[in-house]
């Protein structure tokens, strides 16, 4: 019992730093869980735990050695932080997924460096500025979620077909006039067959209007195969 007393006594404030958070990065880990995202409440935990033991064992291991500024040994905790967003970094590039013309978990990234962030606060103890991030986080992902905000859309369009190119320059005009931008194409051509297979990476400012977009060219019998990706 004397033992437990004289450890929470010693490292009772560090002990608190590390519940504190857990705790923290569990609520930014629950957000991200319940939006089916990889990164989820048992990563943000870890993150944030791991970022905090980090700067509470600097620290700690700074007053064991009794280390001060006229000391000849110098342990700069700027330095730590910087090696955890370093390391996170790395972390956070893993749930970057790019498909085709399309990019998808910067938002889990980011988490994941932000928690990280949340981490390093609460290590060094500043309970105050870690529980206003956390809040700040919270707020961008779930709030800012529901907000109703135009924005461009992108697709991909794959049709194949027999002939020449007249079908494609067509389509091209025709995407034209329904304000739909090509942002890149690539074409394929068989000779001998004459087959044409194209990809068309689009943009457009309504959403759903591409699934009028392949009704359109999926009722017309001069494509073989017609593909919508997003």
């Amino acid at each position: 019992m004397a033992g437990f007393q004289e450890i929470i006594h010693t490292d009772g404030s560090f002990i608190l730093r590390l519940l504190v958070a857990m705790v923290l990065g569990g609520l930014i880990g629950f957000e991200r869980q319940t939006r089916g995202r990889p990164a989820g409440l048992r990563t943000n935990i870890v993150v944030c735990l791991g970022s905090a033991a980090v700067i509470v064992a600097f620290q700690k291991l700074s007053l064991e050695l009794n280390l001060d500024a006229e000391s000849i040994v110098r342990m700069d905790p700027a330095r730590a932080a910087a090696g955890v967003v370093t390391g996170i970094g790395f972390l956070g590039a893993g749930t970057i997924i790019k498909s085709n013309d399309f990019i998808r978990g910067l938002t889990t990234a980011a988490s994941i460096w932000v928690v990280a962030a949340v981490g390093v606060t609460v290590g060094l103890g500043d309970y105050v500025i870690g529980v206003v991030l956390t809040l700040l986080v919270l707020l961008a992902l779930y709030a800012l979620h529901r907000l109703s905000i135009s924005s461009d859309h992108y697709f991909s369009l794959h049709l194949k077909w027999h002939g020449n190119m007249d079908l494609l320059n067509e389509v091209t005009d025709t995407l034209k006039k329904q304000q739909i931008h090509i942002k890149s194409r690539a074409v394929t051509c068989h000779p001998n067959s004459g087959k044409y297979e194209v990809h068309l990476a689009l943009r457009m400012r309504y959403k759903g209007y591409e699934n009028h977009v392949i009704e359109k060219y999926q009722s017309d019998t001069r494509f073989d195969e017609v593909a919508l990706g997003r």
